[in-house]
């Protein structure tokens, strides 16, 4: 962690700079009006409840920053949520209900889940809502049936492609995918398909059901082709269980598991509900906000929000509430520099800003942007590392045989 001198500067540095321009350089308008409704939809209740958790910390966050800085184009950010019970069917009905009262939000955070995320999207299209989620799946990925979104998190497409140099990297030539019975497992196992063509690497593909307890059954079927690394994608309360199945198969831990963003991101890691000798082998890709870096490498942006984040107790994880709080912020900054909060304006600015290095807390110093192409974010290679997983320290994996995609 930073020096508290040092971090205390920061800190004092960013809300300066923040509190007089947005990323474009353009001073904030002084327009008041009604206050901005800000709107939360995530699993506040079943599996998803402790990642929900996280984001609204985040959340709550980026909403006293901007009412300190005098709100978005002088509207106060008033936060509303609403719990989809960690179920698609469910956050459907809540917004609709929420809907139908004639209330009308400002911006939605439309749920963490893949699954969810594709279920809200045509209602929030059909109501002209801008919106934005952690969803990675890229049948999101269609800017012209969904002109409101845009998405935080790299899609699974960019994470398999920075797992694929790291497969690479360590010579491995067999590697099973482990996925859920869902959205985002298809979306997974297809990207590992197409990635992995024609560079000689064996791939083959196990499924998971998410509700099932036990899952040391589909852990052996993925043990069952001899891999060299198992490549596993999963959110929520699945992720403990998947590790903690690696301690009940015979030679569970032998083998490198490799999880995506997601199993890093679960609250507390995989050390908090298993044992040190499940974490054997065990390996995770990262983004910056989640190791803990020297301090030469964190963004006075980053020090900013996490003064913010360990304010409100206990850290339990950073990329989570990071990405929510990335989110409101780039939202955010799109209507002061559009001088609006209507939708189009908002997205015309979105995908022709410019960010600062270090603007998006989430990704460290790598430089972040939007295009009308996609509506996810486009990230270099520095938005990405490898740690190996360990206890976590203030919500941060120490940084234990760290791979860094560049030098």
């Amino acid at each position: 962690m930073m020096k508290s001198k040092a971090l205390a500067a920061l800190v004092l540095l960013t809300l300066a700079l923040t509190a007089c321009s947005s990323p474009s350089g353009q001073s904030t308008p002084a327009a008041a009006g009604k206050p901005f409704n800000f709107l939360y939809i995530g699993g506040l209740t079943g599996a998803l409840a402790s990642t929900s958790a996280l984001e609204l910390k985040g959340i709550q966050v980026g909403v006293d920053q901007l009412n300190k800085e005098g709100g978005i184009l002088g509207r106060k950010v008033e936060l509303t949520t609403l719990d989809s019970k960690s179920d698609a069917t469910e956050a459907v009905s809540v917004l609709q209900k929420y809907l139908s009262s004639g209330k009308k939000p400002d911006l939605v955070r439309a749920a963490t889940s893949s699954t969810e995320a594709l279920a809200l999207m045509p209602v929030l299209t059909r109501a002209k809502l801008p919106a934005y989620s952690g969803a990675g799946t890229s049948l999101l990925d269609k800017p012209a049936e969904y002109p409101y979104l845009k998405l935080v998190a790299p899609p699974f497409t960019r994470q398999v492609q920075m797992l694929e140099t790291y497969v690479k990297n360590k010579g491995y030539q067999r590697v099973t995918v482990l996925a859920p019975s869902d959205a985002s497992g298809d979306d997974t196992i297809a990207a590992v398909n197409d990635s992995y063509k024609g560079t000689g690497i064996t791939v083959t593909a196990e499924r998971y059901n998410t509700a099932d307890i036990d899952l040391s059954v589909p852990y052996q079927r993925a043990l069952a082709s001899d891999p060299q690394a198992i490549y596993v994608n999963c959110l929520g309360a699945p992720c403990s269980r998947l590790v903690s199945a690696r301690e009940s198969v015979s030679n569970g831990t032998d083998v490198r598991m490799i999880g995506d963003l997601s199993l890093a991101a679960y609250p507390g890691g995989p050390a908090a509900t298993a044992p040190a000798s499940v974490l054997k082998n065990l390996f995770l890709l990262t983004t910056p906000s989640m190791v803990d870096y020297p301090a030469k490498d964190t963004s006075a942006r980053f020090a900013a929000w996490y003064k913010g984040m360990t304010e409100q107790g206990e850290l339990s994880g950073t990329s989570a509430p990071a990405i929510a709080y990335d989110g409101l912020m780039a939202w955010a900054a799109a209507a002061k520099d559009a001088g609006s909060t209507d939708p189009a304006k908002m997205m015309k600015s979105l995908n022709s800003m410019k960010f600062p290095a270090g603007y998006f807390t989430d990704y460290g110093k790598a430089s972040v942007r939007y295009t009308s192409k996609s509506v996810f974010p486009q990230l270099p290679d520095d938005a990405f590392t490898v740690v190996e997983a360990s206890v976590q320290k203030g919500g941060q994996y120490p940084p234990l045989n760290l791979y860094a995609f560049t030098k």
